[in-house]
C-alpha cells in the first residue's frame, strides 16, 4: 500500500556509537504482532501478542486474519473493512481519542442550547513493550511505526507518537498520559485507505527500556471531525510494523564512510582512504596527491616520473628526458657545448643593418649543427639582440629577423625545425655599455639556449 510520511517532533543531540546494537537490529522484539501466546478471539487481547501490554487501564486490541470472531478479523472487522496487515497476518489497534458527550439538561429547560455537552473526553489507550535492551546514552535512534485510521472512526488526531520510558508504565486510569513523546506526528492522521508511516529520530539518555505508543497531548495533539454516517465520536487507529533501530551514522556524501570518520565528508571517496577520493587510482587521496589526475608512487607524492630519472614530473623541468636532480631533472649540457655557445655570441656576424649571415659565421653554425645531431634530446632556443643604434622598433624587427635567419640556416643543414624556436629582443637586454663601440659590439649578438620542451 501507499505510505504517507509526516514531519515529526524529535530531539536532536550529538550522537556517539552504540555498543552491542547493530544498525539494522530492531530493538522491538515483536513489532508486527506476529508472535502470539494465545489465539485472538475478541476485544482487549493485546497481551496475546508476546511482549505487549497496556500502559494504563485502557484496553488496546489485537486483530488476526484467523481470529475466531469477526469483530477482530482481518481484513474486515467491526471497525472497518479492507485493512490488510502492513506486515504479516496481525496488527493491533487503539482508541486515541473519544469525544464523550452527555445530556445537556439546561437545554431541556431553555430549549436554546445544544442537546449534548462535552463529558470526560480524555479516554485514550496506549500500547507498551519492553525493548531488547536499554538504549545507549548519546546514541541516536530511529522510531518507526505505521498507523491507519479505521473506517468506523469519525475523529482523527495529531500527536500520535512514541515515548521511550525508563520504567514499565502501569497507570490505574484510562485517560491521556502526561509523558512527552520523543517522536510524534505534527499533522492529523486522517487517512482511512493507506497505512501512514510515523517516524522520527531522537537521542537517548541511556536509561530507556520500554516503548509506549499512543496519542500524547504534549506531542502536538489536535483533533478533527471526519464523520461518515453515524457519528462514533472516537478516533480508532490500527497499528503495525513497529521498530526502534540505531540511527545510521551521518554520511553527507553517501560514500559509506560516516562523517565522523570521513576526512572528506562532502566528497564521495573510498573507505580505504578515510572517505577521500582518488581520481587517478594510485592509492593516494586527492588532497594529498601533488598530481591527482595522473597516477604516481607514494614516494613522489602521487606524481609520475616519466623519464625515470628520480625527479617527479611536477618538479622536473625536463619530464621526458632523464637528467640529474641537481639540474632539475634536465640533462647536463656538456662543457664543449657551453664553450661553443659562448663563442657564438660574437662569432656569428651579419651584414650591417641586415639579417643576412656573413659566410665567416658558417663554421660556428656548422658546429652548432653537429651538437644538435649528436644530442637528439636537445631543443634549441635562438635569441637575437641588437645595440641601441637607431630606432627601437627597427632594432626589434632586425633582432627577430636575424634569429630567424640562424634558425633557417640550421634547418637547411638537417636540424628539424620542430626542435628550434627563435626570438628577437631588440635593444632591451644589453650585456655591455652601449656608450662604447666595444660595448655595442657585444650587445649585437645571437644567444643559444639548450632546452627540452618535447
Amino acid at each position: 500500500m501507499k505510505i504517507h510520511y509526516f514531519g515529526l517532533l524529535a530531539g536532536m543531540l550529538l550522537a556517539f556509537g552504540a555498543k552491542g546494537q547493530g544498525a539494522d537490529e530492531n530493538l522491538v522484539k515483536n513489532g508486527s504482532f506476529e508472535d502470539l501466546n494465545k489465539p485472538v478471539k475478541t476485544w482487549d487481547q493485546l497481551k496475546h501478542a508476546n511482549g505487549w501490554s497496556n500502559a494504563n487501564k485502557g484496553s488496546a486490541d489485537l486483530f488476526a486474519k484467523d481470529a475466531s470472531h469477526t469483530s477482530v478479523g482481518i481484513p474486515d472487522n467491526e471497525l472497518g473493512t479492507g485493512t490488510t496487515a502492513f506486515d504479516g497476518e496481525h496488527y493491533a489497534g487503539f482508541v486515541a481519542y473519544k469525544e464523550d458527550m452527555r445530556r445537556n439538561f439546561k437545554r431541556i429547560k431553555s430549549g436554546k442550547e445544544s442537546p449534548f455537552r462535552p463529558a470526560f473526553q480524555r479516554y485514550s489507550e496506549y500500547l507498551q513493550t519492553a525493548l531488547s535492551g536499554p538504549l545507549t546514552a548519546g546514541q541516536k535512534y530511529d522510531v518507526t511505526f505505521r498507523v491507519k485510521l479505521a473506517n468506523g472512526s469519525d475523529r482523527a488526531v495529531a500527536g500520535i507518537g512514541a515515548y521511550l520510558s525508563p520504567i514499565e508504565l502501569n497507570y490505574n486510569h484510562r485517560h491521556f498520559l502526561d509523558e512527552k513523546p520523543q517522536v510524534s506526528t505534527t499533522k492529523i492522521v486522517d487517512d482511512k485507505q493507506n497505512w501512514t508511516e510515523v517516524t522520527g529520530t531522537f537521542t537517548a539518555d541511556g536509561n530507556e527500556k520500554y516503548l509506549v505508543i499512543g496519542a500524547f497531548t504534549s506531542g502536538g495533539f489536535d483533533t478533527k471531525k471526519v464523520i461518515e454516517g453515524a457519528d462514533s465520536q472516537r478516533a480508532y487507529y490500527y497499528i503495525d510494523g513497529v521498530s526502534v533501530k540505531v540511527h545510521p551514522e551521518e554520511d553527507r556524501d553517501g560514500d559509506g564512510v560516516p562523517d565522523k570518520d570521513d576526512l572528506c565528508p562532502d566528497t564521495p571517496g573510498l573507505a580505504s582512504l578515510q572517505g577521500c577520493p582518488d581520481r587517478d587510482g594510485d592509492g593516494i587521496a586527492d588532497h594529498l596527491d601533488a598530481c591527482p589526475d595522473v597516477a604516481g608512487p607514494v614516494e613522489f607524492s602521487g606524481c609520475p616520473d616519466t623519464d625515470g630519472d628520480g625527479v617527479p614530473d611536477n618538479l622536473d623541468r625536463c619530464p621526458k628526458v632523464a637528467g640529474p636532480a641537481s639540474n632539475h631533472g634536465c640533462p647536463e649540457v656538456t662543457e664543449k657545448t657551453k664553450q661553443l655557445f659562448e663563442k657564438a655570441l660574437t662569432g656569428i656576424q651579419f651584414e650591417t643593418g641586415s639579417a643576412k649571415i656573413k659566410t665567416s659565421s658558417y663554421g660556428i653554425l656548422n658546429q652548432v649543427v653537429d651538437v644538435m645531431k649528436e644530442n637528439p634530446s636537445y631543443d634549441l632556443e635562438i635569441h637575437g639582440h641588437t645595440d641601441n643604434t637607431g630606432k627601437a622598433e627597427k632594432n626589434q624587427t632586425l633582432s627577430e629577423d636575424r634569429a630567424a635567419s640562424v634558425r633557417a640556416y640550421l634547418e637547411s643543414k638537417g636540424v628539424s625545425g620542430d626542435r628550434m624556436k627563435s626570438f628577437g629582443h631588440g635593444q632591451t637586454e644589453p650585456i655591455a655599455d652601449n656608450g662604447t663601440a666595444a660595448g655595442r659590439s657585444k650587445n649585437r649578438r645571437v644567444e643559444f639556449k639548450v632546452t627540452f620542451w618535447r
